[in-house]
């Protein structure tokens, strides 16, 4: 498991859970980005885990950056364990 970088003021990079996982959230990973700032993602890997809703409140989740669905339930971002966001395209 990952630990959320901070940068000088004190704020947390964004945590999504890692998409190899056979269970949900048992580990998270940093989400990457490019020295210009842009999110690095891909639109080819796949997930190991049936995504499942969670709670944006839920202590278990406070650090996992959250979405919501096309059903209006939260659920967390996924990446790769180089911190690709994944994304459908």
């Amino acid at each position: 498991m990952e630990n959320a970088a901070q940068d000088e003021n004190r704020v947390f990079s964004k945590l999504a859970v890692l998409n190899t996982d056979t269970v949900q959230g048992t580990n998270l990973v940093a989400i990457k980005c490019t020295v210009g700032g842009a999110i690095l993602a891909t639109d080819t890997a796949t997930i190991s885990f049936t995504m499942i809703p969670v709670d944006p409140h839920d202590e278990n989740w406070q650090k996992c950056w959250l979405f919501t669905g096309s059903d209006g339930l939260t659920y967390p971002a996924v990446a790769t364990s180089a911190g690709r966001l994944l994304i459908d395209s």
